[in-house]
């Protein structure tokens, strides 16, 4: 890790009509950090790590990633969006294709690479993500786990300065979830920058470098994991902790 800041977030203001989600958010993310960002249901970490991307507008604020203003024009934004790799919830691979032809296709359309050069750079993605097996097989053979694993190859695939995953495992069966993780824990091991929402507190714990914890729209606390789960200053971070240590 750098002081480079790679991303960040000033006064940053958003509605969803009269529900105020994110509320005067100072948030940056230096060059090979890695930040956990927890907290309770609707507490806005979505919403947060969306507006990185521009797949959330803002209504307040300045977002700059890599010292370009997203917001500030569409070319900006098409740039960014090329270097900041988005994992969902949800995967999202498109399930008429093959998983070799969902990691090659943003390679060929965006970054105009020829078909042989991304399948041949897809392939050792799936190596890196464990599924070299599966290039030739569709979406519906295979598990949760494993379409996510595909999904956070194909960011990879775009080379990102900073990879965004929003609770990439919750939509798992638990049996599944400590293979993402175990990629996760390579990337970051990579000098990666990632920003993960997420409620493993084992991972978060493990592998991150800061924990950023909000509630209401605001951020309440960030801290190392050692100081946050050892000594949260906050009320609300104490029984949050409490409430998902214990289940």
């Amino acid at each position: 890790m750098n002081d480079k800041l790679v991303i960040d977030m000033r006064s940053i203001d958003k509605y969803y009509d009269d529900f105020h989600v994110l509320k005067n958010i100072n948030f940056s993310v230096k060059q090979g950090e890695i930040v956990v960002v927890c907290g309770p249901s609707g507490s806005g970490k979505s919403t947060l790590i969306r507006c990185i991307n521009g797949l959330e507008d803002i209504d307040d604020g300045e977002i700059m990633v890599d010292d370009i203003n997203i917001h500030q024009s569409k070319k900006n934004l098409k740039e960014i969006r090329s270097e900041v790799g988005m994992v969902f919830q949800h995967f999202n691979l498109f399930p008429h294709l093959t998983i070799l032809e969902n990691i090659t296709l943003a390679q060929t359309l965006v970054k105009k690479i020829s078909k042989k050069d991304a399948e041949h750079i897809a392939m050792g993605l799936l190596e890196k993500v464990k599924l070299q097996d599966k290039a030739y097989s569709y979406p519906a053979d295979l598990s949760g786990g494993q379409k996510q694993r595909v999904a956070i190859g194909r960011s990879l695939a775009m080379k990102p300065k900073v990879l965004l995953f929003d609770e990439p495992t919750s939509a798992l069966d638990p049996e599944t979830i400590g293979d993402v993780l175990s990629v996760m824990q390579d990337l970051a091991r990579e000098n990666y920058t990632l920003v993960c929402v997420t409620h493993e507190m084992g991972f978060a714990k493990e592998v991150g470098d800061r924990i950023v914890f909000m509630d209401h729209g605001v951020i309440v606390e960030e801290n190392t994991p050692e100081e946050f789960f050892n000594n949260p200053q906050s009320d609300r971070a104490k029984k949050f902790l409490n409430e998902i240590l214990v289940h």
